[in-house]
């Protein structure tokens, strides 16, 4: 498809970076906190996904998740010195820390020295949360890998981009996990670990030959572990010895805990073997592996499946390609909050709990769209209650710069003292939408949140604010 059918693609810098910072909790107890972000420059301003996790101490299975925003730049072009002024606002909890609701805030004021694509940096950062007992200030360590995407804005924000590329392959992958713990695992109440299953995503890229990145996110949806959730990133190899078949190895490292699974401070460790079978753009793939919290007593064998599509990206680094033969994949992403009415809690009581949520749609043809989400509580008590659904929508054509909208999703969730069951999650929504000036748009929506092995079953009220872009793939 030509360049013509969508406008010209602008560049996009794209950062990632990660934190590692102590925090003061009452009684004299330290948190090791690590922060993995992924962020866009847009304009003076900068705005993407944030995810902290607990990885020294005794609070394995403390998450927070939420935007992470600021403003930086290098004041002295002739110095490799790089400003940073920003603030985290997400919700999450967990470990039974002492987050209250779950609203979690870090503001941060930082410098970093540029090496090339690097950023090795500090910051002064607070990290408080309002309604609960968590309130301090500490130095953090931050590494960040810069790099360059091509997009394409509603509207246009800047000049176009029409220089060569280098086609890179990457996989979304739909994962489920069984986790077979071993005879020595107990939980933290001193009992053995029962098994259980996780249903999440993971992403890979390529990298040069035949190795990848990978970067996946599960959460327990069955057995008796719900709110258990965990954060892996690592470095794959794959080969295909058959033109139907292939095999795999990965290994990573992150964090994990929750749902009174004895991992410690929160540190994982896990590697896999997997076959997969397919061709084109879709994969499945089933795999043998392991997990391990050296900080507690978690040791499980893990059996994992997987459905994977595959596209390719373009980048811009090193000798490439005329940009052309490309098709548009039409996005929308958003930020909003989400009011369960009546959240049916452990302890035989109910009332509203609020739960910030991160969104991901890919809209395909005929008004339908696949949506993936992420939400955790900021309010009402319910501190270290997350979700992660994924479900499938349709909406109405636009008038008069409006459209409805109805979607239905399933996924995991527990925490915060709510009656998930094993985690497993359905969700309804229907609701309406405001196209804005920039491919900006609100949204208001009403629907129900039902746990099918718990008594959850509530109605939920939200708004949100999206963001509407077209990516290239082929």
């Amino acid at each position: 498809m030509g360049l013509l059918a969508g406008g010209l693609p602008e560049v996009l810098e794209v950062r990632t970076t990660v934190s590692a910072e102590t925090l003061h909790l009452p009684q004299h107890e330290a948190l090791g906190l690590l922060g993995l972000s992924g962020t866009a420059d847009l304009g003076p301003f900068y705005l993407g996904p944030g995810l902290y996790g607990a990885a020294r101490g005794e609070r394995g299975g403390f998450f927070t998740f939420g935007l992470e925003g600021g403003t930086r730049g290098r004041p002295f072009s002739s110095l490799p010195l790089e400003l940073d002024a920003g603030c985290f606002v997400g919700g999450g909890g967990g470990g039974a820390a002492p987050q209250g609701g779950g609203l979690m805030l870090r503001p941060h004021l930082g410098a970093s020295y540029v090496l090339g694509h690097l950023r090795l940096g500090a910051e002064l950062s607070r990290v408080r949360f309002p309604n609960g007992g968590i309130d301090s200030t500490q130095a953090a360590l931050t590494l960040a890998y810069t790099s360059k995407r091509l997009w394409v804005p509603v509207g246009g924000w800047g000049p176009g981009f029409e220089g060569p590329v280098v086609w890179q392959g990457q996989t979304l992958d739909l994962e489920a996990v069984r986790v077979d713990p071993t005879s020595s695992a107990h939980t933290r109440s001193g009992l053995p670990q029962p098994v259980f299953d996780l249903a999440g995503l993971a992403l890979t890229h390529d990298l040069s030959g035949p190795w990848f990145r990978f970067l996946s996110v599960d959460g327990a949806a069955r057995g008796s572990s719900s709110g258990y959730a965990q954060a892996l990133a690592g470095v794959g190899l794959r080969t295909s010895p058959a033109a139907l078949f292939g095999l795999e190895a990965r290994l990573g490292a992150g964090m994990g805990g929750g749902g009174n699974v004895d991992t410690g401070g929160g540190v994982l460790f896990s590697g896999e073997g997997s076959v997969t079978m397919g061709s084109g753009e879709w994969r499945a793939s089933a795999g043998l592996g392991f997990q391990r919290a050296p900080g507690g007593s978690f040791d499980s064998r893990t059996l994992s499946f997987r459905l994977v599509h595959r596209t390719s990206v373009p980048g811009l680094e090193g000798a490439g390609e005329a940009l052309y033969d490309f098709a548009w994949a039409d996005w929308r992403l958003g930020s909003g909050l989400l009011v369960y009415r009546h959240a049916q809690r452990q302890d035989g009581t109910d009332g509203a709990i609020q739960v910030m949520t991160l969104r991901a749609d890919r809209l395909l043809d005929s008004g339908f769209y696949l949506s993936g989400e992420a939400g955790s509580a900021t309010g009402g008590g319910a501190g270290g209650y997350s979700t992660g659904l994924a479900g499938l929508g349709w909406e109405t054509p636009l008038w008069a710069r409006q459209r409805l909208f109805a979607e239905a999703a399933l996924g995991a969730g527990g925490g915060g003292g709510l009656r998930s069951g094993g985690g497993l999650l359905a969700s309804f929504r229907a609701g309406w939408r405001l196209a804005l000036p920039h491919g900006l748009g609100l949204e208001a929506m009403l629907g129900k949140v039902r746990a099918p092995r718990g008594n959850l079953d509530t109605t939920t009220l939200g708004l949100g604010l999206q963001l509407r872009f077209k990516s290239l793939e082929r």
